[in-house]
């Protein structure tokens, strides 16, 4: 079902704390910022969608559907989420 070098249509890019704006291509961009850059731990959105990117990488989960948790994951821990050319992008944009 995954294909390790997939990535999603659209790209989120999001902007830390420290400023830093990382553009995420894949669920395994997500597993990394969740778990190395995250500023909230012990959410519930950020563990689900880390086992959503864990399922991704074992092949039992779609890339668009640990889109959707990872923006979720986002919203919980108050992450800024952008959209390519810099602008803020509405919840509901992304998880079309």
């Amino acid at each position: 079902m995954s294909d390790h070098s997939a990535f999603w249509e659209t790209p989120i890019s999001i902007d830390l704390d420290t400023g830093e704006r990382l553009v995420l291509r894949s669920p395994q961009d997500a597993l990394y910022a969740l778990v190395s850059d995250w500023p909230v731990n012990g959410g519930v959105h950020q563990q689900r969608a880390i086992d959503f990117c864990r399922a991704w990488l074992a092949g039992r989960m779609p890339a668009e559907t640990v889109r959707q948790a990872f923006i979720l994951a986002a919203l919980e821990a108050g992450v800024a989420i952008n959209d390519d050319d810099g602008a803020g992008s509405s919840v509901g944009n992304l998880l079309v």
